[in-house]
């Protein structure tokens, strides 16, 4: 009778485990993913905001290094450049986070605005 017990136990609390760790490793994977997206950010921010520069290149190097570092951890990435008032830049990527749980999306987001350099001669 007492092992009958512990094949309801096991059966009920096997897939609660599975369960558990799935979702331990869908969270880490998304905040890996958001962090790649904030780093591709960055780096579109920074070469956008360099003298001379235009927001497309920002826009490259953020697709670039999102490319060469999230491979398959960001699904359908997108990246977008604007120029905003008073000389500012806005870089901004968003995605998915890759999912082992079918039925869970997790979305990621970064945005940057910096401002752009520019040499100016006094007088």
């Amino acid at each position: 009778m007492s092992e009958d017990g512990s094949v309801v136990e096991a059966v009920l609390l096997v897939p609660v485990a599975m369960l558990v760790v799935l979702v331990a490793v869908q969270a880490c994977l998304w905040v890996h993913a958001q962090t790649l997206a904030s780093s591709a950010a960055d780096q579109g921010d920074q070469v956008a905001c360099t003298a001379g520069a235009t927001v497309g290149e920002g826009v490259g190097a953020a697709r670039s290094l999102l490319s060469s570092t999230a491979g398959g951890l960001v699904s359908s990435p997108s990246v977008r450049g604007e120029v905003l008032s008073g000389d500012e830049v806005r870089i901004q990527v968003t995605g998915e986070a890759e999912s082992v749980v079918p039925w869970l999306r997790l979305p990621v987001a970064a945005a940057r605005v910096g401002t752009k350099q520019e040499f100016r001669v006094s007088g």
